[in-house]
């Protein structure tokens, strides 16, 4: 009996802080969801960690106890600036009475015991403010003692590490980081905006994330590559298309014509370039197609080792976020699925190497991971598939709609183009039938010689052969 009654006041207990934590908006439930298999089963490798590990899912496994150290190092260094270890015992029972709110956050359900749990997120999310206040304004207020330098200014220029804390399956609740700072350092002002912004600097960013609150470092990411979608001039667009527009079959979402037939039918593609925010990857700034003067303005893309991994994951929780939104309570922005409309806009505008090679030279693709094109089409490709096409953007949409029934300019030019595009697609298979043909010809000659010109060599070929194999 006693125990039962322990047990019900420990469930009235974390009910009542978990349906506190959600009604003042820290805390969002299934904010850190499972990737769905229809993206996994295409690059299962591009979803799980490489270096580090963060939160409970992929805890313990031994290709990630490497960096456990270097983690314990991070958290020394966090502790060594408030002067102190007894401030871990304030964290602990802090995060311990948050155990519904964080279980509340995942969509697995874990395993954990309460204690284990716990100590998870202090130790994960110690390890994360110390990424986050070393070489910022804070690491100058708070300094180490002894002039001693953190060892996550080195961390932090691996690019494996940072790639792996944009990992949907690989976070922790923003939460966290918010209680821990406070029993830290003290409590501050528009706390989840501080962090924020003192994350965007990990992830390449140099401007400020302002009155959005996120759920974890993806989030935090993709909600600042959000900010340049949601500019005045965009709703105006998407209202347009949302009255004037009709609704579109699959197959009309897709775009028909790869790079080198939209050269063909006179339109010119351009680089729209981000000088200011480079970043992991670049879909801050959207496609746009301008009919009156044919050009369809890119934003570019520079691929790196980690920029399919970024990319599929920006893909997952785009996916995530949809499911959790309706078309009538969400705003301009959660309609958008850029990134998920970048990948259908590349696949679809690239068939072949020379629609790569077209690319590159417009500056649209800066390929810094040594690829080959036909490797290239192959990353394109694959970066699509699994994607659920009923969350492409409207304005992506109706922009293939436009380049698809888009009227060619210059006939003579398109059919020229058009010729070299089809023995450049069929280069290689051209190249093969012209071996095979002359390998057969030089056969054919060879006999010919020796039956038309040498019979009697070719005879006596033969009979000496047959008195060797007699012997």
């Amino acid at each position: 009996m006693e125990e039962e009654n322990s047990r019900y006041m420990r469930w009235k207990q974390t009910t009542k802080a978990l349906l506190g934590a959600v009604r003042k908006e820290t805390c969002q439930p299934y904010s850190i969801p499972v990737v769905p298999d229809d993206l996994r089963k295409w690059n299962e490798s591009a979803y799980m960690p490489k270096v580090v590990s963060i939160g409970p899912r992929y805890k313990g496994r031994r290709e990630l106890l490497q960096t456990e150290e270097i983690k314990w190092r991070c958290v020394s260094s966090l502790l060594s600036r408030t002067f102190g270890l007894d401030a871990m015992e304030r964290c602990m029972e802090a995060v311990m009475e948050l155990d519904a709110a964080v279980r509340a956050s995942y969509v697995d359900e874990i395993t954990l015991d309460r204690y284990a749990l716990a100590t998870t997120m202090v130790f994960d999310g110690c390890f994360l403010l110390e990424l986050l206040i070393c070489e910022s304004k804070l690491d100058a207020e708070i300094p180490i003692p002894f002039n001693c330098i953190s060892l996550g200014i080195e961390v932090k220029k691996m690019e494996y590490v940072i790639t792996d804390l944009l990992l949907l399956e690989n976070q922790i609740p923003i939460f966290i980081l918010e209680t821990l700072f406070e029993k830290l350092l003290g409590s501050s002002h528009q706390m989840r905006e501080l962090i924020q912004n003192l994350a965007l600097p990990l992830f390449g960013f140099a401007g400020k994330l302002m009155d959005r609150s996120t759920f974890h470092f993806l989030d935090i990411a993709y909600a600042y590559i959000e900010m340049g979608w949601i500019d005045k001039n965009t709703e105006e667009e998407n209202d347009t298309h949302t009255v004037t527009g009709t609704k579109l079959s699959v197959q009309e979402q897709h775009l028909n014509r790869c790079a080198i037939r939209l050269k063909a039918a006179g339109i010119t593609i351009q680089p729209l370039r981000n000088n200011v925010d480079p970043g992991l990857i670049n879909f801050k700034f959207t496609t746009k197609f301008n009919k009156s003067k044919r050009k369809l303005q890119i934003p570019t893309l520079i691929i790196t080792q980690t920029t399919e991994v970024s990319w599929r994951n920006f893909i997952a929780w785009e996916h995530h976020k949809k499911k959790l939104k309706t078309s009538s309570s969400s705003s301009v922005a959660d309609k958008r699925s850029i990134c998920t409309s970048s990948a259908f806009l590349f696949r679809d505008l690239i068939c072949c190497t020379g629609d790569v090679q077209l690319l590159k030279n417009r500056g649209v693709i800066v390929d810094h991971s040594e690829k080959s094109n036909r490797d290239l089409v192959s990353f394109f490709h694959s970066i699509a598939r699994g994607v659920d096409r009923g969350i492409i953007d409207p304005q992506h949409t109706t922009m293939f709609h436009d380049l698809n029934t888009f009227p060619s300019a210059y006939y003579a030019t398109k059919i020229f183009i058009l010729i070299c595009h089809f023995f450049l697609q069929n280069f290689r298979l051209v190249l093969q039938c012209s071996q095979i043909f002359k390998a057969r010809l030089q056969l054919c000659c060879y006999h010919s010689d020796f039956s038309h010109f040498c019979p009697d060599l070719l005879r006596n070929r033969r009979l000496s052969l047959c008195k060797v194999s007699r012997r």
